[in-house]
């Protein structure tokens, strides 16, 4: 099988299928799904580290709700 000639979804499909066949023990599956996943990686891309993410909503403790403290009962 030529890996580079498969649609997207039929690639992710043959990636799952032999991670499920390595998981299951089959002895050459490991490496084939290994190749599928690098083929995906590569034509997806990977993520961007240095894209800048919008930061959580900061709240004060004023805010916050105050929780109910359980109280130990030691019997």
């Amino acid at each position: 099988m030529d890996i580079r000639e498969l649609q997207d979804e039929e690639l992710m499909a043959q990636a799952r299928e032999w991670r499920q066949r390595a998981l299951r023990g089959e002895k050459d599956a490991r490496g084939i799904a290994h190749e599928l996943e690098r083929e995906v990686r590569r034509r997806r891309g990977t993520p961007q580290k240095d894209v800048p993410r919008p930061l959580p909503t900061m709240r004060t403790l004023a805010e916050l709700p105050e929780r109910q403290h359980r109280s130990w009962k030691p019997w």
